[in-house]
């Protein structure tokens, strides 16, 4: 199975956020889909393109609304990252811990035409 890498930067009028995660593609009946683990999100569509670029507008709405909420923090944590809110670092869990704590995921690992 590969992994994709998917960088973006979110701003808003006080604050950046960058990050690069892994993303795994696969489609199933015509759909095709782009999942991160690390933030447990999904975007689909008719085709790869369709599904990264539904997967970039969740992942900005994931951060706009946390963001918002004031809960981008705390939801990384409940993610299982690394977070150091005092210098505003984050980093994703690494696979085997998510291996453990994301049931999707764990089924998703081994699905035949998964990328």
């Amino acid at each position: 199975m590969g992994v994709k890498k998917f960088s973006a930067t979110y701003r808003n009028k006080s604050e950046e956020h960058k990050v690069t995660i892994g993303v795994f593609t696969w489609h199933s009946e015509g759909v095709y889909y782009a999942y991160s683990p690390s933030l447990d999100i999904t975007g689909y569509g008719g085709n790869k393109d369709e599904a990264i670029k539904s997967f970039e507008i969740t992942f900005h709405e994931f951060v706009k609304y946390t963001t918002n909420k004031k809960t981008l923090w705390d939801e990384l944590e409940h993610l299982g990252w690394t977070v150091n809110r005092k210098n505003k670092k984050m980093n994703a869990p690494n696979l085997t811990e998510m291996m453990q704590d994301n049931k999707i995921f764990r089924e998703l690992f081994d699905k035949p035409g998964v990328e």
